[in-house]
């Protein structure tokens, strides 16, 4: 065997790896293990990087012939959980990652809790999102898939304390803090909502996905003219935003203004139709009226 010429070819599979230049890659590791067969890393390897191009049965393939030669391989194992995960074979999914349950991998821990997650079997995703961050203790995306589990099992309480760490673990996320807005909300805690939104507004100042929660923890919270103001500022950027035309219409019936309402639930009408909440509140304010077409 030539290992410089080995050496030299995996130097080009890295190098095409980093640029993304897939087939080019997937040819250098085939010609590596022409010249070493029996070196199960480059079959692994190989293997991911069909996984990267999104070609799932020609990765399955390649790893279900690396994993006869090694059927303890932990990498095999996870990349051939992930590759069922991915094509939606959860049952395959979980033959493959529940066999590296008792590793102290935080990796395939998540792996295993996002599978459970998609059985709708929340009690053992949490188990297992909560040991990927005993084992590590920055995984933020554990973190974040733990507090929303608690949060889907109606565990407000807990899930703000794993979201409030996923903030911690990055005071820069939005998404963790809109997450952390959310368990507030659930748990009607308005003003902490408004603070996790204010504070993701200011990382992402204008956000309509940030100004609409806020606008309703606003709402909640006692303070309709300031929703009122948010709910504007997103149409003015986006006049079609259904949920900144229902706000509206909720504060202007608030305020007991019954025409304004009327002509808010009428324009989200004329962009959806089928939108529940505002056939049913213009049932309510015009019960003899035309809706509109």
């Amino acid at each position: 065997m030539n290992e410089h010429r080995v050496q030299q070819l995996l130097d080009e599979a890295r190098y095409f790896e980093q640029h993304r230049m897939w087939l080019h890659a997937v040819q250098m590791y085939q010609r590596v293990i022409e010249m070493v067969p029996d070196d199960i890393r480059y079959r692994i390897r190989l293997g991911q990087v069909y996984l990267e191009m999104g070609n799932l049965n020609a990765s399955e393939q390649v790893l279900l012939r690396a994993l006869k030669h090694e059927p303890r391989n932990h990498e095999i194992l996870y990349s051939l959980g992930v590759i069922c995960y991915q094509s939606g074979n959860y049952e395959r999914s979980l033959f493959y990652l529940e066999r590296l349950a008792p590793s102290d991998d935080a990796k395939a821990h998540y792996s295993l809790g996002m599978v459970y997650w998609q059985r709708g079997e929340l009690e053992h995703a949490e188990r297992h999102f909560h040991r990927a961050l005993e084992l590590q203790d920055n995984h933020l995306d554990a973190a974040l898939a733990l507090g929303e589990t608690r949060l889907r099992n109606g565990r407000n309480r807990s899930a703000i304390e794993a979201l409030q760490r996923a903030t911690q673990i990055d005071p820069r996320s939005t998404v963790a803090l809109a997450a952390l807005a959310s368990a507030h909300l659930a748990a009607r805690q308005w003003t902490a909502a408004m603070n996790a939104l204010e504070r993701a507004l200011l990382i992402e100042p204008g956000k309509a996905e940030l100004l609409l929660p806020l606008a309703g923890a606003m709402l909640r919270a006692g303070f309709p003219d300031e929703a009122e103001q948010v709910y504007k500022e997103v149409l003015q950027k986006e006049s079609h935003r259904e949920a900144a035309l229902l706000g509206l219409g909720r504060v202007a019936l608030l305020k007991s203004n019954r025409v304004r309402a009327e002509e808010y639930f009428t324009r989200v009408l004329e962009i959806d139709p089928e939108n529940e909440e505002a056939l049913e509140q213009l049932q309510y304010l015009a019960p003899h009226g035309k809706l509109p077409q």
